[in-house]
């Protein structure tokens, strides 16, 4: 009986470090790979002013650091800088934001995508009774789109953003309340790594 305890315990104790690995070797040791992605491209935002007449482009950025199943950190700028009409050239508009997104699962070559984000902005704008023209305000802001696999490790990316810009005063209600500017951005992403050519 003690001899087939022994024997048991013997096979059970060199089984247990000769278990097939299930991840490759390359990532061995790595539970949870970063995956990187940096782009940027143009956005056509409206400003939330008024009537809503003050629309605008600018250039935008972004960075994505992917670790866990769809989950990453990601950072991104956007602004209202170009264009629109003799009104907006008095809106300018500079967001820099942080927070996490999640890029889906793959439907052929398009990748969705979410993200929920906190920053700054700094804003200048046609008089609102404050006497100041330009404010620095915290922001947040949700927003998805999708990625679409050019080629290599180039993606396409189109997403859609609503901006939130408390504590900002009204010149017509006289009040404080939350702007909210929108708006599309598109342009390139670069993923980098293996993976960053897959789809």
């Amino acid at each position: 009986m003690n001899l087939k305890l022994a024997m048991a315990t013997a096979i059970l104790l060199i089984s247990i470090p000769s278990l097939a690995q299930i991840e490759p070797q390359a990532t061995a040791g790595r539970k949870f790979p970063i995956h990187w992605s940096a782009g940027g491209g143009m956005d056509y935002f409206s400003g939330d002013w008024r009537a809503g007449d003050i629309n605008r482009w600018g250039p935008a950025a972004w960075a994505t650091a992917t670790m866990w199943h769809c989950l990453g950190i990601t950072a991104e700028g956007h602004s209202m800088i170009v264009g629109g009409n003799s009104e907006a050239s008095n809106y300018k508009l500079f967001v820099g934001e942080g927070g996490l997104m999640c890029t889906m699962g793959y439907w052929g070559r398009f990748q969705p995508i979410y993200k929920g984000e906190l920053g700054f902005a700094s804003l200048s704008q046609p008089g609102n009774s404050t006497g100041h023209l330009h404010s620095t305000y915290s922001t947040w802001s949700v927003g998805g789109g999708a990625e679409y696999h050019m080629g290599g490790h180039w993606w396409t990316r189109v997403d859609y953003t609503y901006e939130a810009i408390p504590n900002f005063h009204s010149s017509i209600t006289n009040q404080n309340h939350t702007l909210n500017p929108r708006g599309i951005s598109f342009g390139m992403t670069y993923r980098f790594g293996a993976l960053g050519t897959r789809f």
